[in-house]
């Protein structure tokens, strides 16, 4: 396994993340009834009647509530202090359409079933704690030509470092160019037809033996 380290420039990105509290307060509120409700008394009393149900407080759903609204990844998602990163599945998951889009003369070995167990990514770790700006825009519902607005918190003009392990050597030759691929004509996390999640990669090194011991420790 050999362990590379990567540093990469972002112009901007935008997380959007889909939290398993967020499920939680879908399905309460689907389950409640309270948006057939016609009133806010109704919405609050089937709301109310259906926590109960669930052994649940208003404390208990405020908190989910809150839960779900968080816009970042972050090193400790329990504290909104702590460094935004890019995860791991997002990074993956746009290398992994970089692989099934690309010409062999970008992807080279790479093939999408194999790609995320050959290449193993850490979180991508950056200096920013907030936001710089806010993406606000129409979307479409799905079963419906109605749009609804839509509002992200958005980081820009940032460094973000992070760890690549590949288990075949011959393959580890072409991350880079796999990366700047990516970065430059895919992009990573959310609203990536809108040009978000672009950049590029900064460097590319092997990993130091302390650095090796100190991803094998988290």
């Amino acid at each position: 396994m050999r362990e590379l380290v990567c540093k990469l420039w972002m112009e901007s990105y935008i997380a959007h993340p889909f939290w398993p509290e967020t499920n939680t307060v879908i399905n309460i509120q689907k389950q409640s009834g309270m948006n057939r409700a016609q009133s806010d008394a109704g919405r609050d009393k089937a709301l109310k009647g259906h926590l109960q149900n669930l052994g649940l407080t208003m404390d208990n759903y405020d908190r989910l509530i809150a839960l779900s609204k968080r816009q970042w990844y972050r090193t400790d998602n329990t504290n909104p202090k702590s460094s935004i990163v890019i995860p791991r599945h997002h990074l993956a998951g746009a290398l992994v359409q970089t692989v099934n889009t690309t010409p062999a003369s970008v992807k080279g070995k790479y093939k999408v079933d194999s790609f995320r167990a050959s290449v193993r990514l850490s979180d991508f770790v950056t200096e920013k704690i907030e936001k710089d700006s806010v993406f606000g825009r129409f979307v479409k519902l799905e079963k419906s030509n109605q749009r609804s607005w839509q509002e992200n918190e958005s980081i820009l003009e940032f460094e973000a470092i992070g760890t690549i392990e590949i288990a075949d050597g011959e393959k580890a030759e072409g991350i880079e160019r796999l990366f700047a691929w990516c970065l430059s004509e895919v992009g990573v996390g959310a609203a990536r037809k809108m040009g978000y999640g672009r950049g590029h990669v900064l460097s590319l090194r092997p990993a130091t033996e302390a650095e090796t011991k100190a991803e094998a420790a988290t």
